[in-house]
């Protein structure tokens, strides 16, 4: 736990850490898409795997090697390499300005596209290293690749290895977001007429503004948006998926091959974070000590306080942040609101609610609130890492998705019976005496069958990751399938 980062390198192209010098051992090259979401998830996994004995490698650009820093210290010694790759120029691939951010958190929105197809010229630098490997003995054996960064199947099939599509949301948004791209639904008529899906189990049907907007925003013939499409078709000719989810959440997308992921087996591993057991220090550095706010909690009876917060990405509108403060002060019940820094906390609020309320602006300590016996129920925008952290702890939700993949997840929930849905969209303004009506009902007798079903789902998610579990098994499987030489896309 002691060892020291590896350093970043210095030149264009570099592998810090040789491994053990073992030849034999399988090598797997690891390609995270570089985001909060989708990076913590991933790394989790590097952990187990180099736990079971792989050697594997994480490619990256400079801007990204410090996230690296707490995987690399836990692992086994030489267990986990980094592969540095330079950062795609402005000028290379014209999509992206100068001076650009190399992590989503720090780009404005109307970059996150360019800047995932951007990306996919990072292949020609990873497969020079990789032949570099070949000729050091020290052959990549598979190649396992975010979602978001499907030019690495490619680069796989080159290689002649398995290649491996890692998803950092669940199995049923797997199928949903490939289904998108492999059929092209387009809106005909409507300006929010339903799309249905009828090869995914319970044939759902979501708004066309309840779609990612990744897609939505798709127009034929547009290079960045024929871009991602062949990233997720590339996805489709991957060995196989695995999913930060767990069979109880999920069975039936993960029981049976789904015609959307082209009837490839989807391991449920998740969640990682439990599995790793890594579940503090999820990104930041908290804005309240976590003992300070356990010790407020402390005087609130079980369950009877709702936790707020919408996540690193969404920014509430001074109308929103007034709606929610409105239906927290009418509710009257205990509650603990992250403000992502800079949300328009209406003046006088928490004056008014002190006796009853905190607020958390900037990192909150989330895993340590949910598991906190005082908190009942969660208010949340859906992101798959909020929600597998609330259904670890048990605690039921208030949802209130607004983009990506959260109206895929808050369907899901309620398919579960564990979430109650308060409000949708992005620009949605919910009025606040409704809201604060389905907060007092909530945490009052009116919740009390959904927090049942959350407690039992929590204890799912336990077992999930314990010795002999649905998600230790699909891992071990996994490790089988990764180590194998015979294997190839």
């Amino acid at each position: 736990m002691d060892a020291p980062p590896r350093s970043p390198a210095s030149d264009g192209c570099h592998g810090d850490g040789d491994g053990d010098g073992d030849t034999k051992k399988p090598h797997v090259l690891v390609v995270p898409y570089p985001a909060q979401g989708h990076m913590l998830p991933l790394l989790d996994l590097v952990a187990l795997l180099a736990a079971r004995g792989l050697a594997l490698a994480v490619a990256v650009t400079p801007g990204n090697v410090p996230l690296l820093a707490p995987l690399l210290a836990s692992c086994p010694p030489s267990s986990v390499a980094t592969v540095t790759l330079p950062f795609p120029a402005a000028s290379a691939s014209g999509l992206l300005p100068a001076g650009c951010g190399e992590n989503t958190k720090d780009l404005p929105g109307h970059l996150f596209r360019p800047f995932m197809a951007s990306l996919a010229a990072l292949r020609a630098p990873l497969l020079a290293w990789c032949k570099a490997q070949q000729r050091r003995r020290r052959r990549v054996t598979a190649v396992v690749s975010d979602m978001f960064t499907g030019w690495t199947q490619p680069l796989a099939a080159e290689l002649g290895v398995p290649h491996v599509t890692f998803s950092a949301s669940g199995a049923h948004y797997l199928a949903v977001s490939h289904s998108l791209w492999r059929r092209l639904p387009r809106r005909r008529r409507c300006p929010d007429e339903a799309v249905s899906f009828p090869d995914v189990p319970g044939s759902p049907k979501f708004h066309w503004s309840h779609l990612s907007w990744l897609y939505r925003t798709y127009v034929a013939g547009d290079e960045v948006s024929e871009a991602i499409r062949q990233f997720f078709l590339w996805n489709l000719e991957s060995s196989c998926f695995v999913a930060n989810s767990f069979t109880a959440i999920e069975a039936a997308y993960v029981d049976r091959p789904l015609p959307d992921l082209m009837e490839k087996k989807v391991f449920a591993v998740g969640p990682l974070s439990d599995a790793v057991g890594r579940c503090t220090d999820r990104g930041g550095k908290p804005a309240m000590a976590p003992a300070r706010v356990a010790a407020w909690l402390d005087a609130f009876d079980d369950g009877s306080v709702l936790y707020v917060c919408f996540g690193t990405q969404q920014a509430l509108s001074p109308a929103q942040a007034a709606s929610l403060a409105g239906a927290l002060a009418r509710s009257a019940a205990p509650f603990v609101w992250a403000a992502r820094g800079g949300t328009p906390v209406p003046g006088g609020f928490e004056a008014a609610t002190a006796a009853r309320g905190v607020v958390i602006r900037g990192w909150a300590p989330q895993v340590e609130i949910l598991r906190h016996r005082a908190v009942g129920w969660f208010l949340t925008h859906c992101g798959w890492n909020s929600v597998l952290e609330a259904v670890a702890a048990g605690v039921a939700m208030l949802a209130w998705p607004m983009s990506a993949d959260q109206f895929t997840n808050a369907w899901l929930l309620a398919e579960a019976g564990v979430a109650v849905a308060v409000a949708e969209g992005a620009d949605a303004v919910p009025d606040a005496g409704q809201m604060a009506d389905a907060i007092a009902s909530a945490i009052g007798n009116g919740g009390a069958s959904v927090r049942q079903r959350a407690a039992a789902l929590g204890r799912c998610t336990a077992a999930a990751v314990a010795e002999g579990g649905s998600s230790t098994v699909d891992l071990e499987e996994l490790v089988s399938i990764l180590s194998s030489p015979k294997l190839t896309n």
